[in-house]
């Protein structure tokens, strides 16, 4: 065809603005097994509901900052990952981990110099693992020797060194029961 006409056959290429970039193109449900830390190091879009309640973290605090980020002319989504599209809020991960991790990392608890080894054990949270070993028959080097030994540490001991706080935390939860088995084990 010398005319320069197309026929019906021949495509066009279009060009076509980029609206999404890459870890924004899919929705996401989240793995009920997954850990926080799993979550935070994934890329993806999800509902702000879901991540919430994996994070223990309230999700109308979230919208809360979103909206003062509004107000002040800034854009929630690229500096904190959340925004509401129609009826929905969502997360894009690969902004909201370094947010998270940044300003609404959980506050550590302190033990409370009452307690007793048992008290302190059926507390639920995050403590650090020099405080805790305060008040138990061992002492953090034991323990840090056996977290470095298992790549599962924290899901199996409840004990792990935190890249953001540069030191060992303790699971309370996990950690009283990995204790109570190996305190039975060793009597």
């Amino acid at each position: 065809m010398a005319s320069g006409n197309r026929t019906k056959d021949e495509k066009t290429p279009i060009d076509v603005p980029k609206i999404f970039d890459k870890d924004e193109m899919s929705l996401k449900s989240i793995d009920p097994n997954i850990s926080s830390d799993e979550l935070l190091n994934t890329e993806g879009v999800y509902y702000l509901k879901d991540v919430a309640k994996l994070l223990e973290i309230a999700p109308h605090d979230l919208k809360r900052r979103a909206h003062t980020f509004e107000d002040k002319g800034r854009d929630p989504w690229e500096i904190m990952g959340v925004r509401k599209t129609w009826s929905h809020w969502i997360i894009r991960m690969t902004r909201f981990s370094p947010y998270f991790r940044k300003f609404m990392l959980p506050r550590l608890n302190a033990v409370e110099s009452k307690w007793d080894s048992n008290e302190m054990l059926a507390q639920k949270g995050i403590f650090y693992l020099s405080e805790v070993c305060e008040k138990l028959p061992l002492t953090p080097h034991h323990i840090k020797y056996q977290v470095r030994r298992n790549k599962k540490s924290r899901e199996q001991f409840g004990v792990w060194k935190d890249i953001e706080y540069k030191t060992y935390l303790v699971d309370m939860e996990v950690f009283s029961k990995w204790i109570e088995k190996i305190w039975n084990e060793e009597a």
